[in-house]
């Protein structure tokens, strides 16, 4: 966990920010990190896979979905980061809230084709941003690791989700 972290830390050297007008803000990159097809018009929408045209539009077509809810975490560069940030419907978004992610009581299942994407994203906060405080259990951000594992078997990585992290490296 240690040296994965330091290294994610090592390389991580350009953050972008959320809520802003700054030209490093989410809301810019969406069309390239959540893109249909390389088609950068349109963005597909996380949970859902439907797509819409990517013109910001103050977050009435589409809005910013925290994979790690914005509550739950530690600092303004890990609520900015590109990474776990994605294009969704406003009204899933609020549905899901700030629930873990999981399939018991109280949590949110995002369905089969994406349950992978979540699990990996998650992995990935909780070690590059050390938030370990608000991994778990149903006031966490994942319900358990036995469901953080069963869904990245289930769900394995495609081509989508590969495209989606060189484009956020990018």
């Amino acid at each position: 966990y240690k040296a994965l972290r330091d290294m994610m830390v090592s390389h991580h050297t350009t953050f972008t920010t959320y809520g802003g007008s700054s030209a490093v803000d989410c809301k810019n990159f969406y069309r390239y990190t959540d893109c249909v097809s390389n088609d950068t018009a349109k963005v597909s929408l996380l949970y859902m896979g439907t797509s819409v045209s990517s013109t910001w539009d103050s977050g009435a077509t589409y809005n910013q979905e925290h994979m790690w809810p914005k509550s739950k975490c530690l600092s303004t560069n890990e609520i900015g980061d590109i990474m776990h940030l994605r294009a969704a419907n406003p009204v899933e978004n609020s549905t899901r809230g700030n629930k873990a992610y999981g399939l018991g009581s109280g949590c949110y299942d995002p369905g089969v084709s994406v349950r992978g994407d979540c699990a990996r994203t998650v992995l990935y906060n909780y070690v590059r941003w050390g938030n370990t405080g608000n991994m778990w259990g149903s006031a966490g951000v994942m319900e358990s690791l036995s469901v953080l594992l069963q869904w990245m078997e289930e769900d394995p990585v495609d081509t989508w989700e590969m495209g989606h992290n060189d484009a956020v490296q990018s």
